[in-house]
């Protein structure tokens, strides 16, 4: 799937008034997966009614104790939800960052995805927080 521009394929989040309709679109593919990959992992397993199956472990991650395995377990839990709900892309990296003051008690991740989109081979990056206080 090439990149075609100033086509309408998706909305971006957060949702906010567009200025060709309701809400704002996007009209690129790197946009769409970013936001696809946003909505995948803000997006709690067993939340969506008529779905209860979509949606990322990553919140269960959040109040797991943060210890050396909690980065390799955030990674799993990226690549194999991705795999699982966003067809056509791979990820290539998932990087987690400590949070900012270094504090190991903190409920806060920030994990950055690297990833690629099969169809042209082209690859881009989506940073995402997680912070329970934002629940």
């Amino acid at each position: 799937m090439p990149l075609i521009k100033n086509t309408p394929i998706g909305i971006t989040f957060p949702i906010r008034d567009g200025q060709a309709g309701y809400f704002e679109q996007s009209t690129d593919s790197f946009t769409a997966y970013r936001m696809n990959i946003i909505n995948l992992l803000r997006t709690r397993q067993g939340e969506r009614r008529m779905n209860p199956t979509f949606g990322s472990r990553l919140w269960t991650a959040v109040f797991e104790p943060n210890d050396d395995f909690l980065v390799q377990k955030v990674q799993n839990i990226v690549r194999e939800d991705v795999a699982e709900w966003i067809p056509g892309i791979t990820v290539t990296n998932v990087t987690v960052s400590e949070p900012p003051n270094n504090d190991r008690d903190t409920y806060k991740l920030h994990i950055a995805i690297t990833f690629v989109i099969n169809s042209i081979n082209a690859s881009d990056v989506v940073g995402i927080d997680i912070n329970v206080n934002k629940v």
